[in-house]
């Protein structure tokens, strides 16, 4: 069985559309939400597939010690899509902001997210 590994605050109506399909939804955390596993940690173990969330849930705060690159560099690592949701209009600012996380990062407009989710994990 498929899993997505979702950030908190990730739309309830996309994640319950995905897991109606068959797959599992694995919450994440950023490690400041407390919210599921930090994704910084993840490793092949935890058989995530891909990764979901909302632009601001992976830029860590002024003065952290990471950066957007470093959090998610397990998933550069080990070959783990992860869709940024963000909207058009805003899409080149939030590249912008992020800078350069790899080739593993897709930025999708909200609306679009399901469509390209379901055909990677199907």
């Amino acid at each position: 069985m498929k899993k997505l590994g979702y950030m908190d605050g990730t739309d309830p109506l996309l994640l319950t559309k995905i897991a109606a399909a068959g797959v599992e939804t694995v919450p994440l955390g950023n490690g400041y939400d407390n919210a599921g596993r930090y994704i910084g940690y993840l490793n092949p173990s935890d058989g995530i597939d891909a990764v979901v969330g909302y632009f601001h849930k992976f830029i860590p705060l002024d003065g952290s010690n990471v950066c957007a690159a470093d959090l998610l560099k397990p998933c550069q690592i080990h070959n783990i899509p992860v869709y940024i949701l963000v909207s058009q209009e805003d899409r080149a600012a939030a590249q912008k902001i992020m800078g350069d996380c790899g080739p593993t990062i897709k930025f999708v407009d909200p609306g679009e997210v399901a469509g390209e989710l379901m055909k990677l994990l199907k």
